[in-house]
């Protein structure tokens, strides 16, 4: 008995003089980070442990703390954007200044001067950022008067977004919190923001001192009357009956003046409404009855019925339409892919112009990404290539439908792209980096 003691005794020993020992190693470091420019505190700073690898990051007051191993021979790096990185080695010099098991490390970043040099504005410049941030993601963005921005953005997850509105300094003009979760942003014919939700819609509303405000918009009455239309041309408003799950859809003009509405441009996808007239012809009989019976009921054409009781709009078999109209001008364009043409309609929704477009049937017909961008100032329309990853922007040319340039934006997979005065913009976030998802920009040449 007398020995089993002495042995539990010797163990519980050893593991108190292993801990109290672990304790002694390790090393609590923490201090203030200033700027050589204006010792002023910076935040976000990266405080980098390689060996043990831990890291930490400077508060809004520029204090910062970490652990390390207590041993000769560690080095802290300082990181931060604008300022040189600095490092900073634990000597036994450095060790004696400790007290118990914390060190005070002040540390002074010097500003990071960058020299301009002349550069060929024809040449390739890369890409730009225009607003990043290490305290929060941008998820969307859209342009506001001033050369200023509305983002939608969120720290930890899209649940607890924010509306800010934010200048090309990078600052912080105003901002709101979203009370539900959020999807998007959405700029409608009329010029206003709107904030996407899974069941709501809220008004983005900017006073005059900019204090910015949410306004809750009636969901079904906004999906249906304002999410249909496509933009304004001589005072009407161009609208379509698109409906994702039906393989043809028309655009329309409508004249508040007067409320007639006339038809443009109708789209179909010939090929594909007749495997979806199929689904039809091969249901069971009860089904068929029973697609009969709903569409004396509710007025639904039979096949629409039984495409949809197939499930065939969400197969593999069906592909969405997409031929997009824009306004160029005083020009209504239609890129009609099912027929492979543009046609050209002036105000009054008269085709005045149709030519043969060929952009959509590349080679490999996996690089076309069925996405058209127009530039919000000068109205030119790109289409959208991907390949390897890389996303390629071809010019069109709506007079003959030819490309007359490609540009190559340089980051991979790029998110909500928009152009803007020859400008391309676009959200990216750098693969396994921990950079937050920033605002970029590119001059397309």
């Amino acid at each position: 008995m007398l020995k089993s003691r002495f042995f539990m005794l010797a163990f519980m020993a050893t593991m108190l003089s292993s801990m109290l020992s672990a304790q002694e190693s390790r090393l609590l470091v923490l201090g203030k980070i200033i700027s050589s420019k204006d010792s002023s505190s910076l935040e976000g700073v990266i405080v980098i442990c390689k060996d043990p690898s831990r890291q930490s990051r400077s508060d809004k007051n520029g204090n910062y703390a970490i652990l390390i191993d207590r041993k000769i021979g560690s080095v802290l790096e300082f990181r931060i954007l604008g300022h040189k990185t600095v490092s900073r080695t634990i000597t036994a010099q450095v060790l004696k200044r400790a007290i118990g098991d914390t060190l005070n490390l002040n540390i002074v970043m010097p500003a990071e001067m960058i020299e301009l040099k002349p550069t060929d504005i024809s040449a390739h410049q890369g890409p730009d950022t225009v607003i990043g941030n290490w305290h929060f993601f941008i998820e969307d963005y859209i342009f506001y008067d001033s050369g200023q921005f509305v983002l939608l953005t969120f720290e930890k997850n899209l649940k607890s977004a924010q509306v800010m509105l934010v200048d090309r300094e990078q600052n912080i003009i105003s901002k709101t919190d979203i009370p539900i979760e959020a999807i998007e942003l959405f700029k409608d014919y009329q010029g206003h923001i709107n904030v996407m939700c899974k069941d709501s819609a809220f008004r983005v509303h900017v006073f005059p001192d900019k204090h910015i405000a949410l306004m809750a918009l009636p969901y079904r009455d906004f999906c249906d009357r304002m999410l249909p239309c496509v933009d304004t041309i001589g005072g009407k408003i161009l609208f379509s009956n698109y409906n994702r799950d039906y393989p043809e859809f028309s655009y329309f003009t409508y004249n508040p003046a007067d409320t007639v509405i006339k038809k443009v441009r109708t789209i179909v996808d010939k090929d594909l409404l007749a495997q979806y007239n199929w689904e039809f012809d091969y249901l069971k009989p009860k089904d068929r009855l029973y697609a009969r019976k709903m569409e004396a009921y509710t007025g639904i054409d039979k096949r629409i019925i039984a495409a949809t009781m197939t499930g065939f709009p969400n197969s593999i078999y069906y592909t969405p339409l997409y031929a997009p109209m824009f306004v160029v001008q005083d020009t209504i364009c239609v890129f009609d892919h099912y027929s492979d043409s543009l046609f050209l309609y002036d105000k009054g929704g008269k085709q005045i112009h149709a030519s043969k477009i060929d952009y959509h049937h590349p080679a490999n017909w996996k690089e076309w990404n069925h996405q058209l961008h127009q530039d919000e100032v000068t109205g030119e329309i790109y289409a959208r290539f991907v390949k390897g990853g890389f996303y390629y922007l071809k010019r069109i040319d709506i007079k003959t439908g030819k490309i007359t340039g490609t540009y190559k934006i340089e980051n991979q997979y790029p998110k909500h792209i928009r152009i803007r005065s020859g400008n391309v913009y676009y959200i990216f976030r750098p693969t396994e980096s921990i950079q937050k998802k920033y605002l970029y920009r590119e001059r397309i040449n």
